[in-house]
């Protein structure tokens, strides 16, 4: 039996359409990881064979300030972890690029992690909380995650939703890259790592998932408009700038693009060029 934690997450919602075998799926509602003492007894209720957490405190400027990202994202986790550890249940774990400075770019696993913010300082205590207590399991690190979901922090919808609202001019930050990755893409890629879990060793437990290709904000966000603008006949137009045009708290590393050849490799899975990932996507708004 799978158990996929984060019911309302982009990703489950393409994780639950792709897989075939019985699973259980909890929200937030029915799982809350600031309540610690009661996680166990909520995953003690499932027969559990794998546990797939797609949960995170994901809103990189509210972790600033709210305490909750380190509750959920480092504590709340570390006790999925320990039950997974005391259970002898797999964990998959999904975490992101921003556990890097993005000094580098290109980043592989060995990569050392260093933070520059509470989102993804929070998430990268979470990691260390599974590798620690955890002998099966897999983190995967993903970056720049939308869909064509209505789901909280999903940024292809925000833009969709602005585009529609006629807003003629967008704004993208230049100085800002990363590797967009299609919800779609990384539920295929769970699900490929899912047909060979069985026989699976764990000598590597630790990967990278992206569409492949990295681009700044602004390509990213025009690519986006361009199709959008055919989609729907819009005419909005993007422009570059640079991230602090934008007067964001959080502060953003400039380069966390993702080296996935390793997942690529491991599983036998082939990954897509991110305007064609881009391209899938859209059809389905």
């Amino acid at each position: 039996m799978i158990t996929i934690l984060g019911k309302n997450s982009q990703l489950a919602q393409c994780l639950i359409k792709k897989i075939k075998c019985p699973i259980n799926i909890l929200s937030s509602n029915e799982i809350d990881f600031r309540d610690y003492n009661n996680i166990e007894v909520v995953l003690s209720k499932f027969s559990n064979k794998i546990i797939i957490n797609c949960f995170a405190f994901n809103d990189v400027e509210d972790a600033e300030s709210n305490q909750d990202a380190y509750k959920i994202n480092h504590i709340g986790l570390e006790k999925v972890a320990k039950f997974c550890a005391k259970n002898n249940i797999v964990l998959i774990h999904i975490s992101t690029d921003f556990i890097f400075d993005g000094n580098k770019g290109h980043y592989i696993e060995t990569d050392p992690a260093n933070p520059i913010n509470h989102y993804g300082k929070s998430k990268a205590l979470g990691e260390l909380s599974i590798q620690k207590y955890c002998r099966k399991y897999i983190i995967l690190r993903t970056s720049w995650l939308y869909s064509h979901l209505e789901t909280k922090n999903n940024f292809l919808f925000k833009i969709k939703t602005l585009a529609l609202e006629d807003k003629k001019d967008l704004f993208g930050a230049e100085d800002i890259v990363g590797s967009p990755t299609s919800s779609l893409s990384l539920a295929d890629g769970i699900y490929k790592l899912l047909e060979s879990i069985d026989t699976y060793d764990f000598s590597l437990k630790l990967f990278h998932f992206s569409d492949l290709g990295s681009v700044s904000r602004f390509t990213f966000l025009e690519e986006i408009v361009k199709k959008l603008n055919l989609k729907f006949n819009l005419s909005n137009s993007v422009h570059p700038t640079q991230n602090s045009y934008f007067n964001l708290i959080a502060p953003r590393p400039y380069n966390t693009s993702l080296n996935s050849s390793l997942f690529s490799e491991t599983f036998n899975f082939r990954s897509q060029d991110w305007k064609k990932a881009l391209n899938k996507t859209i059809e389905l708004l």
